[in-house]
């Protein structure tokens, strides 16, 4: 705000940043007392520091009751903008020493579990190999992680951000397909159209709240859905693959994810022609992330590995396996 008199600026408020990143946390926990036990304060210190950061900025950040804190509208736009000011202060000092070309210093990266724990954790290995300076904390979680308020830099996702304003890094093409053991097709049956999927066991997955008993999908670019007898549903990904490997019924799953699967003939596709509406793989930014260089070379990397993977096992090359070996 602009001094009437004089026409100069007023100075900034001087604030403590100890304190400021404890507000963040206490919002994202809703708790003093979790984020002082986070913080190793004592929950009376990180109530004081609290109570100090709305003296100095003369605002209530948190709305306390008997029963709940809540962040105030105020708040709630000041800590959204100080988040913003504070990851570029932590991404500033990271690089002080270091030319923005230069891959160095620790990434967080959220996944979902079937993603991460087989097809990613390699490739981080071989960019971990190959910059020597960076460092990886790796979230894997089959949930929808909250990029703006957690603490990490990017979130791999299937399918577009419906948020516009997110930054987005496209990284592969993707489809789900219907796959199923060769010993549970051998015991049921290998269905020949779409009317006799309703007859075979499904395997469910259960994911932000949706059911997944019922599965939407194209067929030769046709709308169809799918209701087939669920009788295992799980909320992660690696265990309703590992349902299907272990012959279990048929599973809807992403190419990417079963790719290893297909292609060792563990899993093979049920009626060639039906699949998913396309929902890319995107590597989702926090604000500020993408100016790293560690960031950008992360997708690089990333990037062919995913398209190459993808590549492996379209229907053409699915095909030409299929005739290849015989299945």
């Amino acid at each position: 705000m602009a001094n009437t008199q004089t026409g100069h600026a007023e100075p900034a408020v001087a604030l403590d940043l100890a304190a400021l990143r404890l507000a963040l946390r206490v919002s994202d926990l809703g708790s003093v007392a979790a984020a002082a036990r986070e913080a190793d304060w004592l929950p009376a210190t990180a109530t004081a520091a609290i109570r100090r950061l709305e003296s100095q900025l003369d605002a209530t950040l948190f709305a306390r009751t008997t029963r709940a804190l809540k962040v105030t509208p105020e708040g709630e736009q000041f800590l959204e903008r100080a988040r913003e000011a504070l990851a570029l202060l932590d991404q500033g000092a990271a690089e002080l020493h270091a030319p923005m070309t230069q891959i160095r210093g620790r990434i967080r990266l959220t996944v979902s579990n079937d993603l991460g724990s087989q097809v990613v954790r390699p490739m981080l290995d071989d960019f971990l190999q190959r910059h020597p300076q960076v460092q990886v904390e790796l979230q894997v979680a089959d949930r929808v992680s909250d990029i703006g308020r957690e603490p990490v830099d990017a979130a791999l996702r299937y399918g577009v951000p419906a948020r516009a304003d997110q930054i987005v890094r496209p990284l592969a093409d993707n489809t789900a397909v219907l796959v199923a053991a060769p010993e549970y097709l051998k015991r049921a049956g290998t269905p020949s159209s779409v009317a006799e999927l309703d007859q075979h066991e499904g395997i469910a997955l259960r994911i932000s709240g949706r059911p997944g008993h019922v599965w939407s999908l194209l067929y030769k670019g046709r709308p169809v859905e799918i209701r087939p007898r669920v009788r295992r549903t799980a909320d992660n990904g690696l265990v309703s693959r590992l349902w299907a490997i272990d012959g279990h019924g048929i599973a809807l799953k992403s190419r990417l994810d079963v790719a290893d699967d297909l292609l060792a003939g563990r899993l093979v596709r049920v009626l060639p022609g039906l699949e998913s509406q396309p929902y890319p793989l995107v590597m989702v930014l926090a604000r500020g992330s993408h100016l790293s260089a560690r960031i950008r070379a992360l997708a690089d990397a990333l990037r062919p590995q995913m398209q190459a993977r993808v590549a492996s096992v379209s229907d053409a090359a699915l095909k030409r396996l299929g005739a290849k070996s015989g299945r």
